[in-house]
């Protein structure tokens, strides 16, 4: 069963819909290790195609104002319930990526950590361009893609865990 890892919302656990791939335990705790240490006063943290939510809700449980974005129904249904059940207060925004990216951009939105998981079948080097050219990330702050080990970005620091990596760009 997949379960928030740390913060104040530690062992809720999480439905995850059918069109999601949660990130493994592993890498999220990894990340969030990564992130306590990097940031100790907590910002505004982005989770695009949050699918179950493990992420972001992960990112509130631990202080993090999160911004959750999610296409699919079923993925958003979920994700407030998991919310709720977690005590998580999150912005759930129900957008594709692809509309949320500019809106926000249009709207001045700031964030000191913006994390993208997109599908694997999906053009992960795009996609995470898309992310780079918005400029929603902070002076300071980290653009972050999961992606599958076996892809290789030529930019930022790369760490792998298991089947999967992240490819971490500093502002």
């Amino acid at each position: 069963m997949l379960r928030i890892l740390g913060g104040k919302a530690k062992g809720v656990p999480l439905k995850v819909p059918a069109s999601a791939r949660p990130s493994p335990v592993r890498l999220r705790k990894a990340l969030f290790d990564h992130l306590r240490l990097r940031y100790p006063r907590r910002g505004r943290f982005l989770d695009l195609y949050a699918g179950s939510g493990a992420v972001g809700l992960e990112a509130a449980s631990e202080g993090w104002e999160a911004t959750l974005v999610e296409k699919d129904p079923e993925a958003i249904a979920l994700l407030k319930e998991n919310a709720r059940r977690a005590g998580l207060s999150v912005r759930i925004v129900p957008l594709p990526v692809e509309v949320f990216l500019p809106e926000a951009k249009a709207k001045g939105e700031r964030y000191t950590v913006a994390f993208m998981a997109p599908p694997y079948p999906m053009d992960l080097v795009a996609a995470f361009q898309a992310l780079l050219e918005s400029g929603l990330v902070e002076k300071g702050g980290l653009y972050i893609l999961q992606h599958p080990k076996d892809l290789h970005l030529p930019l930022g620091e790369r760490r792998v865990y298991g089947e999967n990596a992240l490819t971490l760009v500093e502002v």
